[in-house]
Order: C-alpha cells, then sequence, then structure tokens
C-alpha cells in the first residue's frame, strides 16, 4: 500500500500543467521518467525482497526531484487528463512486465544501480534547476 502511496504521490505532484507548450513537453518527460524509476523501485521492494533495502536507499535519489517538479508545477493551470496518463501507461506497463514473468531479479539490481550508483540523467532533469 505504501508503493501504491507513493505512485499516488507521484501523480498529485504531477496533477498540474505549465503554461507554455514547450515547456509542458519538458515536463511530462520528466515526469514520465521520474515516474519510472519511481514504479520500478516501487516494485522491486515487493516482488524482489533480496534487494529490498538497496531499493528503499535508491528511492531516496528520486524525491529531492519529485518535489522540484512538484515546485515548478505548483500553481500552474493543470491538465490532470495527460498527466495521469503519463503514471497510468508506465503502470500498465510494468503490470505487464511482472505478469509476463519479466520483472527479473537482474532487472531491480540494474534498476537500483542506475539509481545509487550511476544517477539519474542530469540533462533532462536540468529543466527542474
Amino acid at each position: 500500500m505504501k508503493k501504491l502511496g507513493y505512485s499516488l504521490f507521484a501523480a498529485l505532484c504531477l496533477s498540474s500543467a505549465v503554461k507554455a507548450q514547450t515547456v509542458d513537453y519538458q515536463y511530462l518527460t520528466v515526469a514520465g521518467y521520474l515516474n519510472f524509476y519511481l514504479l520500478n523501485i516501487n516494485a522491486c521492494q515487493d516482488y524482489h525482497p533480496e534487494v529490498r533495502q538497496q531499493a528503499y536507499d535508491a528511492e531516496k535519489q528520486l524525491y529531492p526531484w519529485l518535489t522540484k517538479l512538484e515546485q515548478k508545477l505548483k500553481g500552474a493551470d493543470a491538465d490532470n487528463k495527460i498527466l495521469s496518463d503519463v503514471v497510468q501507461k508506465r503502470r500498465e506497463a510494468l503490470n505487464m512486465q511482472i505478469s509476463e514473468g519479466d520483472f527479473t531479479l537482474d532487472h531491480c539490481k540494474a534498476i537500483v544501480k542506475l539509481l545509487s550508483a550511476d544517477g539519474l540523467d542530469q540533462t533532462l532533469l536540468k529543466s527542474l534547476n
């Protein structure tokens, strides 16, 4: 339930759009990017207890960026449909991967490594700074 709460939190953080169309696209891209990692890391915590603690630690890398995204979007006109579609599509893809047995321990190890060792794509996230 905690994982669903985090996903909902992310969706709420993303529940408003920005004013200019080009900026909308940037923030939607960042929202999808961050949500991909949030959903995957939460699923790793649920489905692969071998990496649960590392996943919890790696998840902390996302929160400063989600907070920045929320601040950028605060007070802007909302287009909840587009943003919730981004989250929903990510969730559906992950659910499909899980149901097909493709959500492996190796996948989780790679996600944890990307978040904790390699780091997020700073070029993509520069719109939040």
